[in-house]
């Protein structure tokens, strides 16, 4: 069970798991912009699932974690709306070539991202 609680003003406090997470609108939506509004959250979610899918790549290749790092760049519509997510996956310059396909479908397995109607991409960068 997930709950969210009011905590003041548009401050939400969503209880999950026994975890705390504040939740508040930008002040241009009348909240004090003291929290992530909930679209960016959803933007951390797919992102910390498809850095987490590298991760355990990279530790099962027994490669130095420190050396990769992921961003997303959202795709947004007019209206603001994620129409495509492309989750950049930086690795060092000796990651071996023939791993970018296991890196690839790894992120794409990020449980988030199926259920995000946004197409996704993946990209490998060269460091």
């Amino acid at each position: 069970m997930i709950n969210a609680k009011f905590t003041g003003n548009r401050k939400i406090n969503i209880e999950a798991k026994g975890f705390n997470i504040p939740v508040d609108l930008a002040k241009t939506e009348g909240g004090d912009g003291s929290a992530p509004n909930p679209f960016t959250l959803l933007m951390a979610a797919l992102l910390s699932c498809s850095a987490y899918h590298v991760l355990l790549l990279v530790e099962r290749l027994g490669m130095n974690k420190e050396a990769f790092h992921v961003e997303l760049e959202p795709g947004l519509d007019a209206n603001g709306d994620m129409q495509k997510a492309l989750i950049k996956v930086f690795v060092p310059a000796d990651f071996p070539k023939e791993r970018e396909a296991a890196m690839k479908a790894s992120v794409m397995g990020c449980k988030v991202g199926r259920h995000l109607k946004a197409e996704r991409t993946v990209e490998i960068i060269r460091g």
